[in-house]
């Protein structure tokens, strides 16, 4: 059976990655979160039930001749609504940042936030 390569990252998945690395934020790049599907999430911390989606990637709308934006690769704005749904309903908190969020640090800032007030509630 082939080993299936892992998907490249987008600047701004490959930039949190980085800020999550320097910060000590743990985070599963692609973790599969579903029980019977094969959605995975681009970042998520399964034992705080997080997800953090980082959108404007390798998915980019594109405009087509007739004027209408398209959707580049397999999934609709419709898969990745019900994907997060789903993952809601599973209990997961669900975060989502632009790259511009990313790279501002407004999104490591919400996590270190996030991570802060889960250790606070430890008893």
């Amino acid at each position: 059976m082939p080993v299936k390569r892992p998907k490249k990252l987008s600047p701004g998945e490959e930039e949190f990655a980085l800020q999550c690395r320097a910060m000590g934020v743990h985070m599963i790049r692609e973790h599969r979160f579903h029980p019977d599907r094969m959605w995975r999430a681009d970042f998520c911390n399964p034992s705080r039930m997080i997800i953090v989606e980082i959108d404007g990637g390798n998915r980019m709308a594109t405009i087509g001749r007739d004027g209408k934006a398209y959707a580049i690769g397999r999934h609709t704005q419709e898969d990745d609504y019900a994907k997060l749904n789903e993952a809601a309903l599973l209990g997961y908190r669900i975060f989502r940042f632009t790259a511009k969020m990313v790279t501002s640090g407004y999104a490591i800032t919400m996590m270190l936030q996030e991570f802060k007030k889960e250790a606070s509630n430890v008893p």
